[in-house]
């Protein structure tokens, strides 16, 4: 019975230790994932784009900027952290003319000192927003080493103190969909493993799509993997991928 009470309290600590955070209000996920994920002092904010908690668009690019940090807040509210402990921004636009003034609401939202962050153009982004911002916070701002995701990163992972960062995984091509979302997170899962890791652990991912149309496709093959806890994601359509139709890269807790 002892034995039993400690295997069921070891697993409570454990579950804690990475909690979803689903705010009240704000729009609603599209696809498997948790808009947050709290992992002790650190916050992931899978990637939010312009729309309301009534699911409505703003309509000039200022104003959508604004509610997308307006998102990200909520978010990390929860989490009990602010824009402020934010260590790395990733933003994505679709529109390059509009970059002038969504640079300009950053360094208004952050009193211009806007944190370390990379900003990638992109053809299309899920349910046609025009901008998407991905936001990791620390409640010392500390990043532990943790870098930016990019489709140029090569497969393979490097591990720090409390996480583990793999880089982009590509299926070969040939297969649909399905099968190369599945063949990516399987490739994905042994390598965390090799690291202590696994996709039970993971926190953050970022997800390539050659073609957006596929979106439901591979929410459908990515969600049989990650059925107890969704992590944070952020999907894009990038220009190209090499190879595949599907690209993956995860940030998973050690």
């Amino acid at each position: 019975m002892r034995l039993a009470l400690l295997a069921v309290l070891s697993f409570s600590i454990s579950a804690q230790e990475i909690k979803p955070l689903f705010p009240a209000t704000g729009p609603k996920p599209v696809g498997p994932y948790s808009p947050g994920i709290a992992v002790g002092e650190f916050v992931f904010v899978s990637g939010q784009g312009v729309l309301d908690s009534a699911g409505k668009r703003p309509a000039d690019t200022r104003s959508q900027a604004i509610q997308c940090i307006n998102n990200v807040r909520n978010i990390l509210k929860l989490g009990h952290l602010d824009l402020a402990n934010i260590f790395s921004l990733q933003i994505y636009l679709t529109d390059k003319s509009q970059e002038a003034i969504v640079d300009q609401v950053l360094k208004d939202s952050f009193s211009g000192k806007v944190p370390p962050h990379s900003l990638l153009y992109v053809p299309k982004l899920p349910v046609e927003t025009p901008l998407e911002i991905t936001a990791y916070a620390h409640k010392n701002k500390q990043s532990g080493e943790l870098e930016a995701p990019s489709l140029e990163q090569a497969a393979g992972c490097k591990a720090s103190k409390q996480f583990v960062q793999c880089g982009v995984e590509v299926a070969a091509g040939g297969a649909d969909v399905e099968q190369q979302t599945a063949a990516v997170l399987g490739a994905l899962d042994a390598r965390l493993k090799l690291h202590g890791s696994s996709l039970a652990k993971v926190v953050a991912t970022n997800v390539y799509l050659t073609d957006i149309s596929e979106f439901s496709k591979m929410n459908a093959a990515y969600a049989s993997f990650f059925l107890l806890r969704a992590p944070t994601r952020t999907t894009v359509q990038p220009f190209s991928i090499s190879r595949g139709r599907v690209a993956i890269s995860v940030v998973a807790s050690k």
